[in-house]
């Protein structure tokens, strides 16, 4: 089997929460949207008891309910555009540069957009790289999230999208990975906290890296 290399996004290769970011200035440039968001907080924490992405998606419905589809995805596409290079990770980018160069296989296994990933990883002039991540879909006159890309969900995707089931190396900042880490021979985290580096410690005695 060739080595195949699972690289997250968000504080992985990029050092903040993508489409959070993208969310606080997208309502910061329309305040009503924030404030009709802000109205549905309590529907928003109440179906987060059973869901977090169910959550996430009441949120997002709120922030782009009657906003045209293209409009949308023009603001998606100026923010990977014009703000993601500019929290680019460089040692982590390098690493993903080297597996590359030395003939490995590389996926992007993320809870943003893949919208996100393709446009910095092109701006970067590199190969393209395959992605699975959250995908959204237009219900009731807004967006909701159709996958919510985290945790076992990922290794899910992997397998349905893509055809994989195995991979040797992953890096990321979460131990909300721990699907992926569990499986993987190799381990690298980036900029973890105390906690994800003990708990991954004890899920994975495999080799264990920080960057």
């Amino acid at each position: 089997m060739s080595e195949l290399v699972v690289f997250d996004f968000d504080g992985t290769l990029v050092t903040r929460d993508s489409f959070l970011d993208f969310s606080r200035r997208y309502c910061r440039a329309h305040p009503a949207r924030l404030a009709f968001a802000v109205a549905l907080a309590p529907l928003a924490a109440l179906v987060r008891l059973r869901s977090l992405g169910g959550a996430a998606s009441v949120l997002l419905w709120g922030m782009t309910f009657g906003v045209p589809g293209r409009r949308f995805l023009a603001e998606l596409r100026r923010y990977a555009r014009e703000e993601l290079p500019r929290h680019v990770n460089p040692l982590v980018f390098a690493e993903l540069e080297r597996h590359l160069g030395d003939g490995r296989r590389v996926v992007v296994a993320t809870g943003t957009l893949p919208l996100f990933v393709r446009a910095l990883v092109r701006s970067r002039d590199l190969t393209r790289i395959p992605v699975v991540g959250t995908r959204l879909k237009r219900r009731f006159g807004g967006f909701v999230a159709e996958t919510h890309c985290i945790g076992r969900t990922k290794v899910r995707e992997l397998e349905r999208r893509l055809g994989i089931t195995a991979w040797t190396t992953v890096y990321t900042d979460s131990f909300a990975d721990r699907a992926l880490l569990r499986a993987a021979s190799d381990v690298v985290l980036v900029g973890p906290s105390r906690r994800t580096l003990s708990r991954t410690r004890l899920l994975n005695p495999a080799r264990l890296r920080v960057l």
